[in-house]
């Protein structure tokens, strides 16, 4: 296992993927990062700098067993550049806890609906650490009351969805005899 704490610096290219900036992690520091996060970890958490900007985020799978760090707008625009510039990476593993710790409100939201709350619960860890930011970025009570109602009732709706999709798989009971006539 190679040393967690190593930071790996590395100039990259900003790629433009559909509305996503990202920079495709050297073959080498790749293998560092899956070596210290260890081999069944499929998507390793990090922490550094893009070109002095700090950030923390989570490696997704690139191009040739390599990963890729998607470069979050707030930096990118911050430092005045897109698609095309090169820019200095400075990664490290991420070692720290990254729990979603469920406010009060939203907590108790789901709570009343146990199938919300069961959908919820299912979720990575990085969706709902972005559901939590959705509902806590709201500015105003009301704001936040409607996305509390939004986030419940879209958690019932793909539990449903998942419901209906797992009925559908399940095959049927089998017929005997003859198949009906004029079929």
């Amino acid at each position: 296992m190679s040393n967690a704490d190593q930071e790996h610096i590395f100039v990259g290219l900003i790629e433009k993927i559909w509305i996503m900036r990202c920079v495709d992690v050297p073959r080498d520091v790749s293998a560092a990062l899956r070596s210290a996060a260890g081999e069944s970890v499929a998507h390793p958490p990090v922490h550094g700098f893009v070109e002095g900007l700090p950030f923390k985020s989570t490696l997704s799978h690139g191009r040739a067993g390599c990963f890729r760090l998607h470069i979050h707008s707030r930096i990118w625009r911050k430092l005045g550049i897109d698609a095309g510039a090169e820019v200095e990476v400075t990664l490290m593993l991420d070692q720290a806890p990254r729990p979603a710790i469920l406010p009060k409100d939203l907590a108790a939201a789901l709570a009343a609906k146990p199938r919300a709350l069961a959908m919820f619960n299912s979720l990575t860890l990085p969706l709902r650490r972005q559901i939590l930011w959705y509902v806590e970025s709201a500015k105003h009570l009301s704001t936040r009351e409607k996305r509390l109602k939004i986030m419940v009732q879209r958690m019932l709706e793909r539990a449903e969805r998942r419901r209906r999709t797992r009925r559908k798989a399940k095959p049927g009971p089998k017929t005997k005899g003859k198949a009906k006539p004029g079929k």
